[in-house]
């Protein structure tokens, strides 16, 4: 019964890619507010993924800061959240790994550029310059204070930091923590203003792919064997990234709570 459901939906679908052909490519307009996939919690089918490897450096940011969002709210809900390291030690994990995320989207963009040709020489320069900048302002080598904390005392308890714990406690440091974020966020928000990014997400029939390689423009695609045969229509939508930007918005406002509450942030 499925797979004569299927061959009527296929058949279907190579009658509409000849009309289109003899109609040309339809136009159509999308306009609600991107979401982006989020994989632990269930969301609608239009949830957006990314396709490419810089979406996929990107989006594991995004996961991070996901992560350090209920660490962040209990924070604030402290008058005084510095006092708490037991609490703020929780942050260095996910931190870390928002930290290194930058640092491969970093590398991503300097070591492929070809894979990038929309980014000009005046942008790649800055890339660079830009890389220098938050290597020297987010170390994150096996001797830096934040990874200390997440290999001896977060990630998980170390031997060492049982019989001396006083050596690496005194590195939980909320106001550093939240340099840190501060650091990592501002370059995300440079880099997600690249045109560089490819998006995808689920269409209504297994033989088509809905794609953007261009910001904005989605563009369905009939496959056979793996292969785009045609392309069946193009959807004006608003950019996935709109979906990225909100959230980081609603991480900020977390963190300007807790900030506010640090003595030198």
């Amino acid at each position: 019964m499925l797979s004569r459901k299927k061959s009527k939906m296929s058949e279907q679908v190579k009658e509409e890619r000849t009309e289109y052909r003899r109609k040309g490519i339809p136009l159509y307009t999308d306009w609600k507010e991107p979401e982006i996939k989020d994989p632990a919690i269930v969301q609608d089918k239009t949830a957006w993924h990314g396709c490419n490897q810089i979406a996929f450096k990107l989006l594991g940011c995004i996961e991070a800061l996901r992560d350090l969002e209920p660490t962040m709210k209990t924070l604030s809900k402290l008058n005084q959240p510095s006092d708490d390291k037991r609490i703020v030690k929780q942050l260095a994990s996910p931190l870390y790994v928002l930290s290194s995320g930058v640092y491969d989207m970093f590398n991503e963009l300097e070591s492929n550029a070809r894979n990038y040709s929309l980014i000009d020489s005046s942008q790649h320069k800055e890339i660079i310059c830009r890389k220098k900048k938050f290597c020297s302002g987010v170390p994150i080598d096996k001797n830096s204070d934040l990874r200390v904390v997440r290999d001896k005392i977060d990630a998980h308890i170390d031997k060492v930091a049982v019989r001396q714990p006083e050596e690496y406690w005194g590195k939980v440091n909320l106001p550093y923590f939240l340099e840190l974020i501060g650091h990592s966020v501002e370059q995300i928000l440079y880099l997600l203003s690249l045109n560089v990014y490819g998006w995808t997400r689920e269409s209504s029939h297994p033989d088509i792919l809905s794609l953007m390689t261009v910001d904005g423009n989605l563009v369905d695609y009939y496959m056979q064997d793996r292969k785009p045969k045609a392309i069946l229509n193009v959807t004006l939508v608003k950019s996935p990234k709109y979906g990225v930007l909100n959230e980081i918005r609603r991480f900020v406002i977390l963190y300007n709570e807790v900030a506010s509450k640090c003595e030198g942030v």
